[in-house]
């Protein structure tokens, strides 16, 4: 096993936009929601996140209720056709090539994200990473309910979580690289020996260079 990992944030970082609007944006589109709060409740949700204020139980809580009493099996037949046409187009090439660059050198790869799992592994299945981390959710009668299930991979608690795996696999990495656009992510920065920014905020900029971690700016311009 190597003495390596490489540990990426999702949202903004290996795709250029939230994919937790994008799923409500599509679940909209498609009809199957209808209430326009929930889309209200998106946007109220990323002003928090950026402004570092983001109560993470209380918007799960409203927002799932958009797959009340929606089968588990309906959901990942919707994300299927979400993952290929709304978030396929939002690859950086340059996340590609670092994840095929990391395989190439046999250094285990985390996503870890604060968007709920169900959707997080759709997409890192797509990116063919095998180890993911989002929010559980509690499910009921085979169905995803707005209560979360263990820690939150937000802030604080995704250093938890990777804490926590590493401890369930027996591994004791020496060396954690960690890539993240947002400010929400500096426990995980902290955490790790190795950080590069992805098109970071303006908070998480300022502690990139107090900290000297790299900075990169991807776009979806493929080289």
């Amino acid at each position: 096993m190597s003495q390596r990992i490489a540990v990426f944030d999702l949202d903004e970082t290996l795709i250029c936009k939230d994919s937790g609007r994008l799923w409500t944006q599509y679940l909209w589109e498609k009809n199957i929601i209808t209430d326009p709060r929930f889309l209200e409740a998106d946007q109220k949700m990323i002003a928090d996140y950026c402004a570092g204020k983001l109560d993470m139980h209380k918007y799960l809580a409203f927002s799932m209720q958009a797959l009340h009493k929606i089968s588990q099996e309906q959901v990942d037949i919707w994300l299927t056709d979400f993952v290929e046409t709304k978030i396929k187009p939002l690859i950086y090439p340059a996340a590609q090539k670092q994840l095929d660059t990391y395989r190439q050198q046999d250094i285990p790869i985390i996503i870890i994200s604060a968007t709920v799992s169900f959707v997080v592994k759709k997409i890192a299945a797509a990116f063919g990473v095998q180890t993911v981390m989002g929010i559980d959710m509690v499910m009921e009668e085979g169905c995803y309910t707005g209560n979360v299930l263990g820690t939150l991979t937000f802030r604080e608690g995704k250093v938890t979580r990777l804490q926590q795996w590493l401890s369930e696999q027996n591994l004791s990495p020496q060396h954690i690289s960690f890539y993240t656009d947002s400010i929400n992510d500096l426990p995980m920065c902290l955490f790790a020996d190795e950080v590069f920014t992805i098109n970071a905020d303006p908070r998480l900029q300022l502690e990139a260079e107090i900290h000297g971690w790299t900075q990169l700016n991807w776009t979806l311009e493929s080289y």
